[in-house]
């Protein structure tokens, strides 16, 4: 009995030390009039920073790269402005890029890329899609219903069949994830996608439905250090500092008002549903900023006239901050903000109590702590 689970133990180290051992990868395809083009192999270093692994010239259409990398991980295979997401485990990669016509049928500068590979390289594939086709809808879903905004019957039942949509889309990247939990590329599927889609919560479960094998993997450390870092930003968790610059030119940090509660706010000029909130947030200023309530905005616009402007026409008098880099401010990249508006209500001591309040919900909450 003891000989086989030392058997058994020794099977599982042995499988998990085999995900992490050296890969040898091939890379062969065809790109149709690709001669004299270049096939690079990437692997991001940093914040869009990426090292060239390997390239191969195309040479009579075809192409092969071949070597070894230290594990089983993500990279990225770049055609010209064509850029894939592969996962490199050993198994052969397969490429056919075809060149594109237009209406006329005419060849353009432009190919469409096939990539086929094991298992995971089909994973990466399908949540591609996956993502694509939950963003295709949102935009439509959008779309539909400004077309009957002065309608209110229509807008009623646009939104109930937008909803029932996305319940649907929701509901089928669920079921993809959970069917995939003995996966290495599905933890680059959550911490890459689930985790700027999703709430923690849902991050949390797919984490803890992995094998334990695929928690062990490379690619499983680096979703439990993804994890780490998302856990700070959710309920719970103390807000990371922020010190940007005010408009007056003088910086301003968050955890300068510590010992006060505290409504982080991501916003633009730009953002309407960012302005249609203003008069409640306002009113909740207004009623508590006496009492030890400060607003912590960060704009993520990328002009300060118009961020100014905002501020001023808006009557917004409380705290405001901006990187002016727009959506590649740094600190919206540490709190994951992909949507505007983004709220984070925190406690005397920083912590972040609540998210996304609006606006009865807002009140009621911002009351709860000085009553």
């Amino acid at each position: 009995m003891i000989k086989n689970v030392c058997y058994g133990l020794c099977a599982i180290i042995l499988l998990v030390m085999g995900c992490d051992q050296k890969q040898i990868y091939t890379i062969s395809g065809t790109w149709e009039n690709g001669n004299g083009k270049v096939v690079y192999l990437k692997k991001e270093i940093g914040e869009k920073q990426f090292q060239i692994i390997d390239s191969a010239v195309v040479k009579d259409n075809l192409f092969k790269m071949t070597g070894d990398i230290p594990q089983v991980e993500k990279y990225l295979l770049a055609l010209e402005k064509n850029e894939q997401e592969i996962l490199l485990d050993g198994e052969p990669i397969e490429v056919v890029a075809t060149q594109m016509t237009n209406k006329n049928g005419e060849k353009i500068d432009a190919y469409k890329v096939t990539i086929k590979g094991s298992h995971e390289q089909e994973i990466f594939r399908t949540a591609r899609d996956l993502s694509l086709g939950k963003s295709m809808m949102g935009l439509a879903g959008m779309f539909a219903m400004v077309q009957v905004k002065d309608d209110s019957v229509k807008l009623d039942s646009t939104y109930r069949a937008v909803e029932m949509m996305k319940k649907a889309v929701d509901e089928r990247i669920k079921n993809f994830v959970d069917s995939n939990n003995n996966s290495l590329a599905i933890t680059y599927v959550i911490g890459d996608f689930i985790a700027r889609e999703y709430p923690f919560e849902d991050v949390e479960r797919y984490y803890n439905n992995l094998t334990p094998e695929v928690k062990a993997s490379y690619p499983g450390q680096l979703l439990k250090e993804k994890m780490t870092s998302l856990r700070s930003i959710n309920v719970g968790g103390i807000a990371p500092d922020i010190d940007l610059v005010a408009p007056d030119g003088k910086h301003v940090k968050l955890s300068s008002l510590r010992g006060k509660y505290v409504l982080l706010d991501f916003w633009a000029s730009w953002c309407g549903p960012c302005l249609a909130e203003v008069p409640n947030v306002k009113a909740v200023y207004e009623q508590y900023k006496d009492k030890g309530f400060e607003i912590y905005g960060v704009s993520l616009d990328d002009k300060k006239d118009a961020w100014v402007n905002a501020i001023e026409k808006h009557d917004l008098p409380w705290i405001h901050v901006s990187s002016l880099k727009g959506w590649e401010c740094p600190v919206a990249k540490i709190y994951n903000v992909t949507g505007i508006p983004k709220m984070y209500l925190l406690d005397k001591e920083g912590r972040i109590v609540a998210m996304d309040l609006r606006g009865e919900a807002l009140k009621e909450k911002v009351a709860s702590f000085f009553n």
